[in-house]
C-alpha cells in the first residue's frame, strides 16, 4: 500500500474513532440528564406524596372534628326543644335563663360549624389540588420511562 493510501486509512481511522468516542460520550451524557430527570422528578413525587398524605390525614382530622361538632349540636338543639316543649312553645319562666344559655351555646355553636364546614370545603380544594399534582408528577415519570423503552 502506498504511503498516501496509509495515510488515507489512517485518517479514516482517527476519524471513525473520534466518531465513536464522541457518540459514546454524547450517549453517556444522554443517559445520565436521563438518570438526573428521573431522579429529580422521583424527589419531587415524593415530596407530593408526603403533602398528600399530610393533607389527607388534616382532612380525616377536621371531618371527625366536625361530625363530633355536628353531634354535640344536636344534643344542644334537643335541649332547647326540650325546654320549649315544656311550656308548649313557651320556656318556663324559672328555667329562662338556663334555656338562654343553652340557647346562646346552641347558637354560636352552629356559627362555629358554618365556619368550620367553609374551611373544611376549602381544606378539601387544596388537597385536591394537592394529589392532582401528584398524580401529573407520578404520570410524568411513567411517561419519560415509556419514552425511554424502561417500565418502572
Amino acid at each position: 500500500m502506498s504511503d498516501l493510501g496509509r495515510i488515507g486509512v489512517g485518517v479514516l481511522v482517527a476519524v471513525s474513532t473520534l466518531a465513536v468516542l464522541i457518540y459514546g460520550a454524547q450517549r453517556f451524557m444522554d443517559q445520565r440528564r436521563f438518570s438526573q430527570e428521573i431522579e429529580e422528578l422521583r424527589n419531587e413525587l415524593y415530596r407530593a406524596r408526603v403533602s398528600s398524605d399530610r393533607c389527607r390525614s388534616s382532612l380525616a382530622s377536621s371531618e371527625a372534628s366536625l361530625r363530633d361538632l355536628t353531634r354535640r349540636i344536636a344534643v344542644m338543639r334537643s335541649q332547647v326543644d326540650s325546654f320549649e316543649a315544656l311550656g308548649g312553645g313557651r320556656v318556663p319562666a324559672e328555667q329562662y335563663d338556663t334555656y338562654l344559655g343553652v340557647f346562646d351555646t346552641y347558637n354560636d355553636s352552629v356559627a362555629a360549624w358554618e365556619i368550620r364546614s367553609e374551611r373544611l370545603l376549602n381544606a378539601e380544594v387544596a388537597c385536591r389540588e394537592v394529589i392532582e399534582e401528584h398524580n401529573a408528577i407520578s404520570d410524568s415519570i411513567q411517561y419519560r420511562l415509556e419514552d425511554a423503552g424502561i417500565r418502572d
